[in-house]
């Protein structure tokens, strides 16, 4: 099967999977459906919740259960840590009203608690809340609502988290302020990394594309539909504020990213005062931060870049096949649907299993409109790469077998076959697991 095949194949796969996931229905009378959501300071693993309807603990991706509508708390032990309204995230922000980052004392209350309880106190592989230390809170509680100074002067607070941690066998220091909330901050701009899409809109009409990264600094192209293309700049704080501006012509955009995705705000130019709004979302499958399965990030750049995505983050778990023949092809998928609109984009890698030599990787971008079998191909880009009459052509591409990862150092893609719409070469730099 070539790389085209291959992508049609990919293409095809994830039509029915929406036909899948669109299709059956339900009771009318039933109640809602139990959903998931995710707990992040960094993630919480073995933390206590409960709602009307159910109970349990935490996961190891930090995933409790809910209904629509209802109110999730959470507990260690039985120290009550707070409560919100069931969201697709929760993080310590949502438990205290009125709070929007982590520049809030009652926030980092939390935060310290949560972090230095941490059974191996490093929150960036996840915090563990286990059973010995959750024993050690049974009957006691915490009053996380104290001011700073309260809280950090609290005996009783201090003897408390102090037993907790004695409980996993290996004693360490109280998480101090500063630190939880440079790691919270660090965890909730994670929620919102990403490549983002959108149009503007009034006195100039075009559309714009952006990343954010972990730092929260935005880069991306602002495309009017009468003008040249400018480029973007700018950061956004952890509470999704953002303040894009610099290079955007002589325009400022000032708006909002929230953690489901959506991006909106306003702009100005500068120089004579018209403006308009512009609106958007993320389209890149980002995974949460620490321990949530991530299987790698690729940069793109190129020709297509604005086209195809500025980067690559799979939705779901690399696809390894073994033909025994000492060839391991692997093949990651990131997809994004948006009503009937379906893009697939995919990275495909095949290798030597004995010492990692690469015979070929490739990069392909597929559109398409509809659903299940109507779903119509709209769009076709394809880069390969094939080492096989010259290897050294592959020389930036690096696979650790044992470790089960391939890195790619700006790695040069030529276009592919002759029906893609692939305009020049693509070139991708990063690394991706399996």
């Amino acid at each position: 099967m070539n790389i085209a095949t291959q992508a049609r194949a990919v293409f095809l796969f994830l039509s029915s999977i929406v036909l899948i996931a669109c299709g059956g229905g339900g009771d009318g009378d039933s109640e809602p459906d139990v959903v998931q959501g995710q707990f992040i300071d960094s993630i919480v693993i073995g933390l206590r919740y409960s709602t009307p309807t159910t109970s349990g603990l935490t996961n190891d991706q930090g995933r409790f259960n809910y209904r629509a509508g209802e109110t999730v708390r959470f507990y260690v032990g039985d120290v009550f840590i707070g409560e919100a309204k069931g969201q697709a995230v929760i993080t310590p922000v949502e438990l205290v009203s009125g709070a929007v980052d982590e520049n809030n004392d009652q926030v980092i209350n939390i935060a310290i608690f949560l972090q230095s309880i941490d059974d191996d106190s490093n929150e960036a592989n996840g915090i563990r809340i286990t059973a010995a230390a959750s024993d050690e809170a049974a009957g006691r509680t915490v009053d996380f609502m104290q001011t700073a100074s309260a809280f950090d002067a609290d005996g009783s607070i201090q003897t408390l988290i102090g037993s907790m941690i004695a409980s996993n066998g290996a004693a360490h220091a109280l998480v101090s302020r500063d630190q939880a909330r440079s790691a919270l901050r660090g965890n909730l701009l994670g929620l919102l990394v990403g490549e983002y899409r959108g149009t503007f809109a009034g006195d100039d009409t075009g559309n714009w594309v952006a990343m954010v990264d972990a730092s929260g600094d935005i880069t991306g192209t602002s495309t009017s539909n009468e003008y040249e293309p400018y480029d973007i700049s700018g950061t956004l704080s952890s509470s999704g504020e953002a303040s894009i501006s610099g290079t955007v012509g002589t325009s400022v955009f000032s708006g909002n990213f929230s953690r489901n995705g959506r991006a909106s705000g306003t702009w100005t130019d500068t120089s004579d005062g018209s403006g308009g709004t512009f609106t958007g979302s993320r389209v890149s499958v980002t995974p949460p931060p620490a321990g949530g399965g991530t299987s790698g990030t690729l940069s793109i750049s190129g020709n297509d870049s604005n086209a195809i995505g500025r980067s690559f983050s799979p939705s779901s778990d690399a696809v390894i096949i073994d033909y025994g023949t000492g060839v391991i092809v692997v093949n990651w998928v990131q997809y994004i649907i948006s009503g009937s609109e379906i893009e697939s984009r995919s990275v495909f890698l095949s290798f030597n299993e004995t010492d990692g030599n690469v015979k070929n990787t490739g990069y392909l971008r597929t559109t398409g409109t509809g659903t299940g079998s109507d779903v119509k191909p709209t769009s076709f880009y394809s880069y390969s790469l094939d080492c096989g009459d010259n290897p050294a052509l592959c020389s930036s591409v690096t696979v650790d077998v044992t470790q089960k990862r391939v890195t790619f150092n700006s790695t040069n893609l030529p276009a592919g076959i002759s029906d893609s719409d692939a305009t020049g070469p693509l070139v991708v730099t990063g690394t991706l697991s399996w």
